[in-house]
Protein backbone atom coordinates (compact mmCIF):
# COMPACT_ATOMS: atom_id res chain seq x y z
CA UNK A 1 0.00 0.00 0.00
CA UNK A 2 1.29 3.11 -1.24
CA UNK A 3 2.07 6.10 1.88
CA UNK A 4 -0.89 8.36 1.05
CA UNK A 5 -3.26 5.42 1.73
CA UNK A 6 -1.41 4.16 4.59
CA UNK A 7 -2.47 7.33 6.01
CA UNK A 8 -5.44 7.35 4.81
CA UNK A 9 -6.09 3.58 6.15
CA UNK A 10 -4.92 4.95 10.02
CA UNK A 11 -7.61 8.03 9.79
CA UNK A 12 -10.21 6.10 9.14
CA UNK A 13 -9.53 3.54 11.92
CA UNK A 14 -9.34 6.24 14.14
CA UNK A 15 -12.78 7.50 13.49
CA UNK A 16 -13.83 3.86 13.00
CA UNK A 17 -16.78 3.11 15.34
CA UNK A 18 -17.89 -0.45 17.37
CA UNK A 19 -19.78 -2.25 14.63
CA UNK A 20 -23.71 -2.18 14.79
CA UNK A 21 -24.99 -5.51 13.92
CA UNK A 22 -28.49 -4.29 13.41
CA UNK A 23 -27.63 -1.36 10.89
CA UNK A 24 -27.38 -1.87 6.98
CA UNK A 25 -25.80 0.31 4.16
CA UNK A 26 -26.86 1.15 0.51
CA UNK A 27 -23.89 3.09 -1.05
CA UNK A 28 -23.62 5.32 -3.88
CA UNK A 29 -19.88 6.00 -4.50
CA UNK A 30 -17.22 6.16 -6.84
CA UNK A 31 -15.12 3.56 -7.48
CA UNK A 32 -11.60 5.09 -8.67
CA UNK A 33 -8.38 3.02 -8.86
CA UNK A 34 -6.99 2.72 -5.38
CA UNK A 35 -7.22 0.68 -2.12
CA UNK A 36 -11.49 0.51 -1.04
CA UNK A 37 -10.27 2.07 2.60
CA UNK A 38 -13.95 4.06 2.72
CA UNK A 39 -15.89 1.14 1.61
CA UNK A 40 -13.70 -1.40 3.89
CA UNK A 41 -14.45 0.53 6.62
CA UNK A 42 -18.24 1.39 6.52
CA UNK A 43 -18.29 -2.41 5.71
CA UNK A 44 -16.71 -2.30 9.51
CA UNK A 45 -19.13 -0.51 11.49
CA UNK A 46 -22.42 -2.00 9.09
CA UNK A 47 -23.60 -4.30 6.62
CA UNK A 48 -22.64 -2.76 3.31
CA UNK A 49 -25.60 -4.60 1.51
CA UNK A 50 -25.59 -3.04 -2.00
CA UNK A 51 -23.17 -0.53 -3.60
CA UNK A 52 -24.13 1.52 -6.67
CA UNK A 53 -20.84 3.28 -8.28
CA UNK A 54 -21.14 6.38 -10.34
CA UNK A 55 -21.67 4.89 -14.06
CA UNK A 56 -18.90 7.45 -15.29
CA UNK A 57 -16.77 7.09 -12.44
CA UNK A 58 -15.59 3.31 -12.57
CA UNK A 59 -12.23 1.69 -12.37
CA UNK A 60 -12.64 -1.79 -13.80
CA UNK A 61 -9.52 -3.10 -12.11
CA UNK A 62 -11.36 -1.74 -8.38
CA UNK A 63 -14.62 -3.19 -9.81
CA UNK A 64 -13.08 -6.77 -10.64
CA UNK A 65 -11.08 -6.25 -6.77
CA UNK A 66 -14.51 -5.77 -5.28
CA UNK A 67 -16.89 -8.03 -6.98
CA UNK A 68 -16.33 -11.05 -4.55
CA UNK A 69 -16.30 -8.76 -1.12
CA UNK A 70 -19.72 -6.34 -2.30
CA UNK A 71 -22.58 -6.68 -3.92
CA UNK A 72 -22.37 -4.05 -6.66
CA UNK A 73 -24.97 -3.02 -8.80
CA UNK A 74 -24.61 -0.35 -11.73
CA UNK A 75 -27.01 1.89 -12.46
CA UNK A 76 -27.67 5.19 -13.53
CA UNK A 77 -30.35 7.72 -11.91
CA UNK A 78 -33.14 7.39 -14.49
CA UNK A 79 -32.90 3.41 -13.53
CA UNK A 80 -33.16 4.56 -9.78
CA UNK A 81 -36.29 7.09 -10.16
CA UNK A 82 -38.87 4.73 -9.67
CA UNK A 83 -39.58 3.88 -6.09
CA UNK A 84 -41.25 0.33 -6.74
CA UNK A 85 -37.48 -0.25 -8.56
CA UNK A 86 -35.60 1.10 -5.65
CA UNK A 87 -37.76 -1.08 -3.11
CA UNK A 88 -37.41 -4.13 -5.29
CA UNK A 89 -33.67 -3.79 -5.12
CA UNK A 90 -33.16 -2.85 -1.65
CA UNK A 91 -35.57 -5.49 -0.34
CA UNK A 92 -33.54 -8.59 -2.36
CA UNK A 93 -30.61 -7.16 -0.08
CA UNK A 94 -31.73 -6.07 3.27
CA UNK A 95 -34.05 -8.13 5.09
CA UNK A 96 -33.77 -7.17 8.59
CA UNK A 97 -32.86 -3.89 10.62
CA UNK A 98 -32.37 -0.39 9.42
CA UNK A 99 -30.93 0.98 6.90
CA UNK A 100 -29.40 4.16 6.04
CA UNK A 101 -28.69 5.34 2.13
CA UNK A 102 -25.41 6.73 1.56
CA UNK A 103 -25.99 8.98 -1.89
CA UNK A 104 -23.92 10.73 -3.93
CA UNK A 105 -25.92 13.26 -6.41
CA UNK A 106 -29.16 12.53 -5.25
CA UNK A 107 -30.06 9.64 -7.04
CA UNK A 108 -32.81 8.48 -4.59
CA UNK A 109 -34.65 11.87 -4.86
CA UNK A 110 -37.44 10.67 -7.51
CA UNK A 111 -38.05 7.28 -5.81
CA UNK A 112 -37.75 8.61 -2.19
CA UNK A 113 -41.74 10.48 -1.32
CA UNK A 114 -42.86 6.44 -2.39
CA UNK A 115 -40.32 4.75 -0.93
CA UNK A 116 -40.97 3.95 2.82
CA UNK A 117 -43.98 2.04 2.63
CA UNK A 118 -42.14 0.09 0.13
CA UNK A 119 -39.86 -0.95 2.22
CA UNK A 120 -39.39 -4.22 4.86
CA UNK A 121 -37.16 -2.41 7.17
CA UNK A 122 -37.49 0.92 8.12
CA UNK A 123 -35.10 3.73 6.88
CA UNK A 124 -33.15 5.06 9.03
CA UNK A 125 -32.57 8.16 6.98
CA UNK A 126 -30.00 9.54 3.93
CA UNK A 127 -26.08 10.79 3.56
CA UNK A 128 -25.51 13.47 0.62
CA UNK A 129 -22.16 14.64 -0.35
CA UNK A 130 -22.55 16.74 -3.05
CA UNK A 131 -24.41 20.26 -3.88
CA UNK A 132 -26.09 18.96 -6.76
CA UNK A 133 -27.74 16.33 -4.68
CA UNK A 134 -28.69 18.71 -1.78
CA UNK A 135 -30.33 20.97 -3.99
CA UNK A 136 -32.09 17.91 -5.57
CA UNK A 137 -33.50 16.72 -1.56
CA UNK A 138 -34.10 20.60 -0.40
CA UNK A 139 -36.16 20.77 -3.82
CA UNK A 140 -38.43 18.28 -2.41
CA UNK A 141 -42.33 19.58 -1.02
CA UNK A 142 -41.85 17.67 1.91
CA UNK A 143 -38.29 14.66 3.37
CA UNK A 144 -40.08 11.64 4.94
CA UNK A 145 -36.43 10.84 6.53
CA UNK A 146 -33.66 12.83 7.69
CA UNK A 147 -31.00 13.67 5.49
CA UNK A 148 -27.25 14.26 6.63
CA UNK A 149 -25.82 17.04 3.63
CA UNK A 150 -22.12 17.04 3.89
CA UNK A 151 -22.31 19.66 0.61
CA UNK A 152 -22.21 22.48 2.20
CA UNK A 153 -19.96 21.52 5.27
CA UNK A 154 -16.26 23.54 5.44
CA UNK A 155 -14.44 20.59 5.50
CA UNK A 156 -15.76 19.50 1.95
CA UNK A 157 -14.02 23.01 1.12
CA UNK A 158 -10.61 21.96 0.08
CA UNK A 159 -11.97 18.80 -1.91
CA UNK A 160 -13.92 21.26 -3.89
CA UNK A 161 -11.24 23.53 -4.55
CA UNK A 162 -8.94 20.76 -5.29
CA UNK A 163 -11.69 19.49 -8.19
CA UNK A 164 -11.78 22.91 -9.59
CA UNK A 165 -7.91 22.72 -9.79
CA UNK A 166 -8.42 19.02 -11.33
CA UNK A 167 -10.94 20.24 -13.98
CA UNK A 168 -8.56 22.82 -15.28
CA UNK A 169 -5.70 20.09 -15.43
CA UNK A 170 -7.80 16.99 -17.18
CA UNK A 171 -8.81 20.44 -20.07
CA UNK A 172 -5.57 21.64 -21.13
CA UNK A 173 -4.30 17.74 -21.16
CA UNK A 174 -7.31 17.11 -23.46
CA UNK A 175 -6.65 19.72 -25.43
CA UNK A 176 -2.59 19.52 -26.12
CA UNK A 177 -3.66 16.42 -27.65
CA UNK A 178 -5.58 17.76 -29.96
CA UNK A 179 -2.35 20.62 -30.46
CA UNK A 180 -4.27 23.38 -29.22
CA UNK A 181 -3.34 25.24 -26.10
CA UNK A 182 -5.44 27.44 -23.91
CA UNK A 183 -3.42 30.67 -24.00
CA UNK A 184 -5.02 33.37 -25.79
CA UNK A 185 -8.07 32.00 -25.62
CA UNK A 186 -11.19 33.57 -24.25
CA UNK A 187 -12.55 30.83 -21.03
CA UNK A 188 -16.08 31.06 -19.77
CA UNK A 189 -17.70 29.38 -16.60
CA UNK A 190 -20.82 28.39 -15.93
CA UNK A 191 -21.53 28.92 -12.41
CA UNK A 192 -19.23 30.66 -9.58
CA UNK A 193 -19.50 27.97 -6.55
CA UNK A 194 -17.06 26.41 -5.15
CA UNK A 195 -16.08 24.56 -8.01
CA UNK A 196 -16.65 26.93 -10.26
CA UNK A 197 -15.07 29.58 -8.71
CA UNK A 198 -12.20 27.55 -8.38
CA UNK A 199 -11.83 26.88 -11.73
CA UNK A 200 -11.58 30.42 -12.90
CA UNK A 201 -9.39 30.81 -10.14
CA UNK A 202 -7.00 28.50 -11.75
CA UNK A 203 -7.76 29.49 -15.53
CA UNK A 204 -6.67 33.07 -14.05
CA UNK A 205 -3.02 31.92 -12.79
CA UNK A 206 -2.53 30.96 -15.93
CA UNK A 207 -2.52 34.10 -17.67
CA UNK A 208 -6.38 32.94 -19.40
CA UNK A 209 -9.01 35.38 -20.09
CA UNK A 210 -11.31 34.66 -18.29
CA UNK A 211 -15.33 34.99 -17.63
CA UNK A 212 -18.02 33.89 -15.66
CA UNK A 213 -21.51 33.33 -16.28
CA UNK A 214 -23.99 32.98 -12.86
CA UNK A 215 -27.70 34.01 -12.09
CA UNK A 216 -27.66 34.05 -8.37
CA UNK A 217 -26.77 37.79 -7.98
CA UNK A 218 -24.63 36.94 -5.08
CA UNK A 219 -22.02 34.65 -6.62
CA UNK A 220 -22.30 37.20 -9.46
CA UNK A 221 -21.25 40.23 -7.04
CA UNK A 222 -18.37 37.84 -5.30
CA UNK A 223 -17.55 36.80 -9.52
CA UNK A 224 -17.33 40.40 -10.23
CA UNK A 225 -15.24 41.49 -7.08
CA UNK A 226 -12.64 38.55 -7.90
CA UNK A 227 -12.11 40.64 -11.26
CA UNK A 228 -13.93 38.14 -13.68
CA UNK A 229 -16.61 39.90 -16.01
CA UNK A 230 -20.14 38.74 -16.26
CA UNK A 231 -21.59 37.44 -19.63
CA UNK A 232 -25.04 36.84 -20.08
CA UNK A 233 -25.28 33.00 -21.73
CA UNK A 234 -25.75 34.07 -25.36
CA UNK A 235 -22.61 36.36 -25.12
CA UNK A 236 -20.50 33.56 -23.54
CA UNK A 237 -21.19 30.94 -26.21
CA UNK A 238 -20.97 32.94 -28.91
CA UNK A 239 -17.50 34.65 -27.86
CA UNK A 240 -15.51 31.42 -25.70
CA UNK A 241 -12.76 29.35 -27.00
CA UNK A 242 -13.12 26.71 -23.69
CA UNK A 243 -16.34 26.46 -21.98
CA UNK A 244 -17.15 25.27 -18.34
CA UNK A 245 -20.15 23.54 -17.12
CA UNK A 246 -20.01 23.77 -13.46
CA UNK A 247 -23.58 24.57 -12.12
CA UNK A 248 -24.51 20.77 -11.66
CA UNK A 249 -27.62 22.23 -13.57
CA UNK A 250 -28.22 21.87 -16.89
CA UNK A 251 -25.95 24.90 -17.84
CA UNK A 252 -26.62 24.18 -21.95
CA UNK A 253 -29.77 23.53 -23.10
CA UNK A 254 -30.33 21.78 -26.87
CA UNK A 255 -30.90 25.23 -28.64
CA UNK A 256 -27.46 27.06 -26.74
CA UNK A 257 -25.19 24.42 -28.96
CA UNK A 258 -26.75 26.39 -32.08
CA UNK A 259 -24.94 29.39 -30.65
CA UNK A 260 -21.84 27.96 -29.62
CA UNK A 261 -18.35 29.73 -31.43
CA UNK A 262 -16.66 27.70 -34.24
CA UNK A 263 -13.66 25.76 -32.50
CA UNK A 264 -14.78 26.25 -29.35
CA UNK A 265 -14.27 23.41 -26.71
CA UNK A 266 -16.91 22.44 -23.84
CA UNK A 267 -15.74 20.38 -20.66
CA UNK A 268 -18.39 19.62 -17.56
CA UNK A 269 -17.16 18.88 -13.82
CA UNK A 270 -19.94 16.22 -13.61
CA UNK A 271 -22.54 13.74 -15.60
CA UNK A 272 -24.01 15.35 -18.66
CA UNK A 273 -27.37 14.87 -17.52
CA UNK A 274 -26.90 17.10 -14.88
CA UNK A 275 -25.33 20.05 -17.23
CA UNK A 276 -26.00 19.56 -20.46
CA UNK A 277 -29.54 18.46 -22.24
CA UNK A 278 -27.20 16.45 -24.95
CA UNK A 279 -29.44 13.45 -26.58
CA UNK A 280 -31.10 16.77 -28.83
CA UNK A 281 -27.77 17.87 -29.95
CA UNK A 282 -26.32 14.70 -30.73
CA UNK A 283 -28.94 14.36 -33.53
CA UNK A 284 -28.80 17.78 -34.53
CA UNK A 285 -24.74 17.29 -35.15
CA UNK A 286 -22.86 15.29 -36.90
CA UNK A 287 -20.14 13.76 -34.37
CA UNK A 288 -16.54 12.51 -35.47
CA UNK A 289 -14.02 10.82 -32.61
CA UNK A 290 -11.17 13.23 -32.78
CA UNK A 291 -9.19 11.42 -30.11
CA UNK A 292 -10.44 9.32 -27.19
CA UNK A 293 -11.83 11.79 -24.73
CA UNK A 294 -13.09 14.22 -27.46
CA UNK A 295 -15.53 14.19 -30.11
CA UNK A 296 -16.62 16.94 -32.64
CA UNK A 297 -19.52 18.12 -33.29
CA UNK A 298 -20.39 19.98 -36.53
CA UNK A 299 -23.73 21.15 -39.03
CA UNK A 300 -23.66 23.50 -41.53
CA UNK A 301 -20.72 24.67 -41.22
CA UNK A 302 -20.71 25.34 -37.49
CA UNK A 303 -18.32 23.08 -35.61
CA UNK A 304 -17.12 22.91 -31.59
CA UNK A 305 -15.32 20.08 -29.82
CA UNK A 306 -17.18 18.32 -26.68
CA UNK A 307 -15.23 16.38 -24.11
CA UNK A 308 -15.66 12.88 -22.89
CA UNK A 309 -19.11 12.50 -23.98
CA UNK A 310 -20.07 15.60 -21.66
CA UNK A 311 -19.42 14.01 -18.57
CA UNK A 312 -17.07 14.52 -15.94
CA UNK A 313 -13.50 15.04 -17.45
CA UNK A 314 -11.30 15.23 -13.98
CA UNK A 315 -12.37 11.09 -14.02
CA UNK A 316 -10.13 10.87 -17.13
CA UNK A 317 -7.17 11.57 -14.98
CA UNK A 318 -8.64 9.97 -11.50
CA UNK A 319 -9.67 12.77 -10.02
CA UNK A 320 -6.73 13.19 -7.77
CA UNK A 321 -7.35 15.39 -5.00
CA UNK A 322 -4.51 14.24 -2.55
CA UNK A 323 -5.46 13.42 0.93
CA UNK A 324 -8.37 15.92 1.39
CA UNK A 325 -10.53 12.87 -0.32
CA UNK A 326 -10.14 11.17 3.20
CA UNK A 327 -11.82 14.09 4.68
CA UNK A 328 -14.72 13.84 2.72
CA UNK A 329 -15.41 10.68 3.01
CA UNK A 330 -14.52 10.85 6.87
CA UNK A 331 -16.96 13.17 6.96
CA UNK A 332 -19.92 10.36 5.44
CA UNK A 333 -18.86 7.83 8.01
CA UNK A 334 -19.03 10.40 10.78
CA UNK A 335 -22.57 11.42 9.56
CA UNK A 336 -24.07 7.69 8.99
CA UNK A 337 -22.54 6.67 12.59
CA UNK A 338 -24.11 10.17 14.18
CA UNK A 339 -27.59 9.35 11.99
CA UNK A 340 -27.67 6.30 13.34
CA UNK A 341 -27.00 6.81 16.97
CA UNK A 342 -29.28 10.03 17.12
CA UNK A 343 -33.40 10.53 16.83
CA UNK A 344 -33.05 12.94 13.63
CA UNK A 345 -36.56 14.64 12.41
CA UNK A 346 -37.43 14.35 8.83
CA UNK A 347 -35.88 17.30 6.82
CA UNK A 348 -32.50 18.65 6.07
CA UNK A 349 -28.97 18.68 8.52
CA UNK A 350 -25.82 19.04 9.17
CA UNK A 351 -23.10 17.34 11.05
CA UNK A 352 -22.81 19.19 14.68
CA UNK A 353 -19.83 21.54 14.69
CA UNK A 354 -18.19 19.64 17.54
CA UNK A 355 -18.00 16.75 15.23
CA UNK A 356 -16.54 18.22 12.38
CA UNK A 357 -13.81 19.91 14.74
CA UNK A 358 -13.05 16.80 15.69
CA UNK A 359 -12.81 14.69 12.11
CA UNK A 360 -10.58 17.77 11.22
CA UNK A 361 -8.14 17.58 14.13
CA UNK A 362 -7.82 13.54 13.91
CA UNK A 363 -7.67 13.97 9.37
CA UNK A 364 -4.70 16.83 10.78
CA UNK A 365 -2.86 14.10 12.98
CA UNK A 366 -2.41 11.94 9.98
CA UNK A 367 -1.99 13.59 7.47
CA UNK A 368 0.05 17.03 8.38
Amino acid sequence: MNPLFLKGANFFESIEQPRQEHLHLAVVTHLLRGAPLYLETLGRMAKVDVVFPKPKSVSQETLEQLGDRFQILIKNRNQLSSPDVVAAILNDYVQDGELILIDVGGYFVEALPGLMERLRVPLRGIVEVTENGHQRYAALKSLPVPVISIARSPLKGPEDYLTGQSIVYSSEALMRQCHHIPNGGHAVVFGYGKIGSSIAKALHSKNINTKVVEIDPIRAIDARSRGFDLLTKEEALQTSDIIYCATGNRSLCSSDFSLVKNGAFIFSVTSFDDEMELPRANGSFQIHPVTEHIQRYERLGQYYYLANRGNAINFIHNAEVGPYIFLVQGECIEAMNYMSRNSLEPGLHELPTELRRSLAQSWLNHFV
